[in-house]
């Protein structure tokens, strides 16, 4: 079958270290687009988090943004689905005990916001210098993250906790897993704890957009480099892990390609996009 739809994390995969897509896969995307392939974005990301050449890149209809907690049009600007975290588990969230070795994010409808500290020095959270360099420029300042989750309980895509050491992290992974019902909870970098609805996820709400489509399975190439593209990977016949990408991506993918820095997806699409 041809491959019908092409659908590409952003960090770590479609985007080099630099966070802009190389020439190299640009051509090859617009090889695939004039195949007929459909082309859609899912990150991780806010939609306000999201770089304008994803957006504007030829081709572009869908967005998924916050790990499969929204999606947008972006001819009409505006969701089409969205699975939002459930008001019981953000207050459950806000009650738990806090590490102040990690810091809270919350995305709200396509608007990322982040506690003040935070947002002053993320590079002490663990970011790169260019993860913080993006943190800064994308991220809203908050003094008081949690009570702010708290007002817009109704209204938050997903949350995600940043921290430099691993044993936070996981201490929190294990917390919420246990104490928050209807949560899901990934990873897309080492650093980064990420949680939506349990009904969220790029695996599910790519199968959402496969329907809307009129697309399978079969007909779909994806690609990723976290934990958080493991479902993504796993659903379509050719789920394709970056040679940069964590163990478990790359134990979920069908084939593994080049790293982000050396066109892996650009590669991959003129492999297989016939």
């Amino acid at each position: 079958m041809p491959i019908k739809l092409i659908v590409s994390d952003l960090d770590g995969t479609l985007l080099t270290e630099k966070k802009v897509i190389s020439d190299y896969t640009k051509e090859a995307l617009m090889y695939a687009i004039e195949k007929g392939c459909h082309f859609i974005p899912a990150t991780g990301r806010a939609l306000g988090a999201v770089p304008k050449e994803v957006l504007h890149f030829p081709g572009v209809e869908y967005v998924i943004t916050s790990n499969g907690a929204a999606v947008y049009s972006v001819s009409e600007g505006k969701r089409v689905y969205q699975c939002r975290m459930c008001p019981g588990a953000i207050e459950t969230v806000a009650g738990l005990p806090r590490y102040p070795e990690a810091a809270l994010e919350i995305f709200i409808e396509g608007i990322p916001y982040g506690q003040e500290d935070y947002i002053q020095e993320p590079e002490r959270f663990g970011a790169t210098s260019f993860g913080a360099a993006y943190v800064k420029k994308t991220r809203i300042s908050v003094k008081d993250i949690y009570a702010f989750a708290l007002e817009n309980r109704e209204k938050i895509d997903s949350i995600a906790f940043a921290t430099a050491d691993p044993a936070v992290k996981e201490k929190i992974r294990s917390m919420l897993l246990k104490e928050v019902k209807d949560i899901y909870v990934t990873s897309s970098v080492s650093h980064m704890l990420e949680a939506g609805h349990i009904n969220a996820g790029k695996g599910n709400t790519l199968s959402v957009m496969l329907k809307r489509l009129g697309i399978t399975e079969e007909e779909a190439m994806a690609f990723g480099d976290g934990d958080n593209d493991m479902e993504m990977l796993s659903l379509v016949k050719y789920g394709i892990a970056m040679k940069n990408g964590s163990e478990n991506c790359k134990k979920s993918a069908s084939y593994i390609t080049e790293t982000n820095e050396q066109n892996g997806v650009g590669k991959a699409i003129y492999k297989f996009v016939l």
